[in-house]
């Protein structure tokens, strides 16, 4: 098991739910003990908006992983502060697909996207376009037969987007593992270029990876399950190695410990102190861009420890996750 040495002070993003208010925010960084603030703060654009308008206002989502709400990027824009937005964007909007992104069909609805942004004052964001893209779970996800129109339509949409005065920065944004390609042939295969990613940003969960409705690991099997994580195809070591390589920083906008149901199974860890130990080494190690712990209200390990939402408490993690970061 690997053991933080002296913790340095990694750029930190949080979730605390989908309404626009910075007192949640404010909160955690209390919770942390920042001498200042989290550095940026993580919202989500509606992921099926109902109409285009929805979209090119950048209306956020009313629940996590709900509808469009009634706030839009823009309601952050004044109660940021020093903290920078972190925005998730979905694709292929209203029944379209990457071959219709990649004819052009939706540039105008991107480059309205971009312009609202910037004149909002959030034309510095960070972007994650169709996050988590390799998993199966949205509409925008990559197969090997989309792979080719996703390959000329997120660098197009990039294009679109900084010619519409957008000037922030794009996090390519896929889930850890193989994704929808087989075996040896990764969702890295459809790195989009150089040019129009500025950060690579891998979401991971602990979770989903040990004995359907499993709660508690033991040592041996948490021992397992980050070992995994870091040496698998397509594992962590994978993804830093393909950073290095195209001379991209490296960030995790998700990460953390999976504590609730998926459908009618929980398939987390439970309190898995050693998966947080062994990450906090790890971004320190690699010197990541940026992480965020998944703190969804509720869910999280920030959250208290008897929240009915939770199917397990997460006492040693969250321990964990304060002494690996030093915060105090």
């Amino acid at each position: 098991m690997t053991t933080a040495g002296p913790a340095t002070r990694l750029p930190i993003g949080v979730y605390r739910g989908a309404p626009v208010d910075i007192a949640p925010i404010q909160a955690y960084e209390q919770f942390l003990g920042l001498p200042g603030t989290v550095d940026y703060v993580l919202a989500f654009m509606a992921d099926n908006p109902a109409t285009w308008a929805q979209f090119e206002t950048a209306v956020l989502q009313g629940t996590t992983n709900g509808g469009p709400g009634q706030y839009t990027a823009a309601d952050w824009a004044p109660l940021l502060g020093g903290r920078k937005l972190m925005l998730a964007v979905p694709a292929c909007c209203m029944g379209t697909s990457w071959a219709q992104e990649a004819a052009g069909a939706n540039d105008a609805h991107w480059a309205a996207l971009a312009r609202n942004l910037a004149a909002a004052g959030l034309g510095n964001a960070v972007l994650r376009i169709g996050r988590e893209f390799s998993g199966s779970w949205y509409r925008w996800k990559v197969t090997p037969a989309s792979a080719a129109a996703y390959l000329a339509a997120y660098p197009r949409i990039v294009s679109v987007m900084r010619a519409a005065g957008f000037t922030g920065q794009f996090m390519w944004n896929p889930y850890i593992g193989q994704g929808n390609f087989g075996p040896n042939s990764g969702i890295e295969n459809v790195y989009p270029g150089d040019g129009c990613v500025d950060v690579i940003g891998l979401d991971l969960y602990d979770g989903g990876y040990g004995p359907a409705g499993e709660v508690i690991r033991t040592p041996a099997q948490q021992q397992d399950v980050w070992t995994s994580f870091r040496d698998r195809w397509d594992g962590i070591t994978g993804w830093r190695n393909l950073a290095v390589n195209h001379h991209k920083p490296l960030a995790y906008p998700e990460w953390g410990l999976r504590l609730w149901n998926d459908g009618a199974l929980y398939s987390g860890g439970g309190d898995d102190a050693l998966f947080i130990r062994e990450m906090a080494a790890w971004l320190q190690d690699t010197g990541a861009w940026m992480h965020a712990l998944w703190e969804d209200p509720g869910m999280g390990v920030a959250d208290p420890d008897d929240h009915p939402r939770r199917l397990v408490a997460a006492p040693q993690a969250r321990a964990a996750f304060l002494a690996g970061f030093g915060y105090q």
